[in-house]
């Protein structure tokens, strides 16, 4: 009784292959903890980490100018000017619960209790996928528990325009959440996504970044028909690890890698890369400039905990010491932010006027 309900599970000692329990518990730690390092693909490669709250991010840098040299005259020194917008993130716990009882656990197999740590691990990359996807499909403007916005991309509503690139002003409706204007999609579409991108500066190659071309494989079908022969400004160019196929034409340059962090590469379409992924709703595009995983110049702030023992997907055990499988809780604690509010842009293929948000991003 000293141990109350978890005291019979004291006959279990082993599965019924022969696995000792705390051997499973102790491989379970250790696929966490190479998970941990891994994490989601997408989220890796389109966020930052951080653990502040709120943060002064530029949203892009202005070149200076040389002056006109004089004589006598001494020239003015180079101040780097950058727009600066206070960012926040926010933060919740989510939490899942497995519980065993001592009958089952000794008639389980290390399988059957392996299969379901593996779905608390596909709820977790699941549970990262949708927060990252909410943020970037979403314009609305949120606030974390400072007070602080927790902005998207540009959306022409809460009175920032992005300051001047290149000479180019932005008006205060400037958007980066768009529509077609028709039912279908065309090549135009594409160079006006990853434009609107390279037009605030991110994803171009000069500054060794990358746009990742993210939509349903509905669209993917129709981006790898673009050719130039057909209008396009670009061919789409099939990855390496495209099906075998023939063609009387000749590609110039390199074809871009069937994967990229973890990312299934369909076709290039001039510098952009076009990836398919059942996750992103049908009818909708997302471009996104990324520096590489974790890079402070990627789209989005991804936020932990301070303390790195609650960062990351947590397994805490149950009651008992020795059987820490019987009830076991795992945990994660995080939130996404917009950092770069031009480094991302969202088109809806519709002919309406206005976008609108997938409803399960809502």
């Amino acid at each position: 009784m000293a141990r109350g309900y978890n005291s019979m599970a004291d006959v279990v000692k082993t599965t019924t292959d022969g696995q000792d329990l705390n051997e499973v518990w102790a491989e379970f730690q250790q696929t966490i903890a190479i998970r941990n390092q891994r994490r989601s693909a997408l989220a890796d490669l389109f966020t930052f980490r951080t653990t502040l709250a709120t943060e002064l991010v530029p949203q892009a840098l202005t070149g200076d100018d040389f002056d006109e040299a004089s004589e006598y005259g001494v020239p003015t020194g180079i101040r780097p000017t950058a727009d600066t917008v206070k960012v926040g993130y926010p933060h919740k716990w989510y939490d899942k619960a497995t519980r065993f009882t001592w009958q089952f656990l000794s008639r389980a197999s290390s399988a059957q209790v392996a299969s379901v740590h593996a779905s608390a691990l596909e709820a977790d990359n699941k549970l990262i996928f949708d927060k990252v996807m909410r943020r970037v499909f979403n314009p609305t403007t949120w606030q974390n528990e400072d007070g602080t916005s927790v902005y998207g991309f540009w959306n022409g509503v809460d009175g920032q325009p992005p300051a001047n690139q290149w000479g180019e002003t932005f008006a205060a409706n400037y958007t980066h959440y768009r529509t077609s204007g028709a039912a279908n999609l065309t090549s135009a579409d594409v160079d006006e996504l990853v434009g609107a991108v390279e037009s605030q500066g991110f994803g171009l190659r000069e500054n060794g970044d990358r746009i990742i071309v993210l939509v349903n494989p509905e669209q993917a079908d129709v981006i790898a028909s673009f050719t130039r022969a057909g209008g396009a400004k670009h061919d789409a160019i099939p990855s390496t690890d495209a099906p075998a196929f023939i063609t009387a034409e000749t590609i110039e340059g390199a074809r871009p890698p069937g994967e990229f962090n973890g990312l299934t590469v369909k076709v290039a379409y001039g510098d952009a890369w076009v990836v398919e992924d059942r996750g992103i709703p049908a009818g909708y595009m997302v471009a996104l400039a990324t520096g590489g995983p974790n890079s402070e110049r990627n789209p989005l702030g991804f936020r932990e905990e301070a303390v790195p023992s609650l960062q990351g997907l947590i397994q805490v055990g149950g009651g008992s010491a020795d059987y820490p499988l019987i009830n076991s809780y795992y945990l994660r604690g995080f939130g996404v932010g917009t950092r770069r509010r031009g480094a991302g842009a969202v088109m809806q293929i519709t002919a309406n006027a206005v976008y609108a948000t997938p409803a399960k991003y809502a």
